[in-house]
């Protein structure tokens, strides 16, 4: 039996980082059905219902260290661990539990990761050190490896992979359905905001979602992929939308919002993983770039970069929603010949991975 030991940003009720784990741990256990897994986690009990893994505290030096002594495999991923634009501490703590796997694991592997320049250049310099010392690093977009280059990774085997989400399923649960049973039969368009700067995104969303939904008679359907944060955003934007707006409110799990998302008839998003449940089954999508990973997945999925958050025009956004909403079918076509890819290149990190048990 092996051990494998899965560190990210897990048990914080996003949805996105939720999928991530479910793909990952769901692809393991198909290439390695007698595998133990532990999962680092904010909230262990609920990790563990949620995935059938073993979950221990992420905040608990002392079982993080029990889970990696002796464990075969240390996976730190997927999403975007070393970044140092939310909090200037995260990435140390992701590089201090890889240089912990590496003393007490097996092997170490950085897991499907989108990694961007960090601002501090003491980051910068961790994390070359210590990427320079993992078994392998798999990565979730071209531009990341590119990135790795730049600040001097060249040691580990590199695998350029896509994000794990790619291979979920959606799921028709009694609580997606009672979700998607309150949505009328008016084309229905999803908004997936954030909070993020100076707002400029979500008051330019908001009023782009206003003449759109007036013009074409769409309901919007707001979309809190990060329940604790998104929320309160979700619930402003519905006051200005009336009721031209329902919020979901259900506590979905991933497959679940998948579900739901698949039946949409466009996406407008900033939170990356609502653009990727609607691309992966050719839903079209009008991102708007709060962050570099947003940018990156258009560049993958062949479409034009998107608005930066920061500079998006109401008037501009609202053209972007129904020039992509007249051309739907075509994108869907574009969009479903794009997820067969990246669901390819998603197989490519756990493949590479699980190799190194051997």
């Amino acid at each position: 039996m092996s051990r494998i030991v899965i560190a990210g940003y897990y048990g914080y009720d996003n949805l996105g980082d939720e999928a991530v784990l479910a793909a990952t741990v769901q692809d393991l256990r198909h290439r390695r059905p007698d595998a133990e897994i532990t999962v680092l986690s904010a909230n262990p009990d609920v990790t563990a219902r949620a995935h059938g893994v073993r979950a221990v505290a992420r905040g608990a030096p002392a079982a993080v260290a029990s889970a990696l002594r002796g464990a075969d495999l240390l996976l730190c991923g997927g999403g975007s661990l070393f970044q140092d634009a939310t909090s200037w501490r995260s990435p140390w703590y992701y590089l201090g539990v890889l240089g912990l796997g590496r003393r007490l694991a097996r092997r170490t592997a950085v897991h499907a990761q989108g990694v961007e320049i960090p601002f501090r250049r003491a980051v910068r310099t961790g994390v070359a050190h210590v990427l320079n010392r993992v078994d392998l690093v798999t990565l979730r977009d071209r531009t990341s490896k590119a990135v790795l280059t730049a600040i001097g990774v060249r040691r580990p085997p590199i695998v350029v992979s896509a994000d794990p989400s790619w291979l979920l399923e959606p799921e028709w649960s009694p609580a997606a359905a009672a979700a998607r049973s309150r949505w009328g039969s008016r084309p229905t368009f999803g908004l997936a905001l954030r909070a993020w700067g100076s707002g400029a995104a979500i008051r330019a969303a908001v009023a782009a979602a206003k003449t759109v939904g007036a013009r074409l008679g769409a309901q919007w359907v707001l979309l809190p992929m990060h329940r604790p944060y998104d929320a309160a955003v979700a619930v402003g934007a519905a006051e200005e939308l009336r009721d031209g707006a329902v919020i979901v409110e259900e506590p979905l799990g991933p497959r679940e919002m998948l579900a739901l998302v698949g039946t949409l008839d466009l996406m407008v998003g900033m939170r990356l993983h609502a653009l990727v449940f609607a691309a992966a089954q050719g839903v079209p999508i009008v991102p708007v770039a709060y962050d570099r990973k947003v940018t990156a997945l258009a560049d993958e999925l062949g479409q034009p970069a998107p608005p930066d958050a920061e500079s998006v025009r109401a008037d501009g956004l609202a053209a972007a929603i129904e020039a992509v909403f007249n051309d739907r079918e075509a994108a869907r076509v574009r969009l479903r010949t794009a997820a067969e890819r990246l669901r390819e290149r998603a197989r490519l990190a756990p493949a590479a991975e699980v190799a190194l048990l051997a």
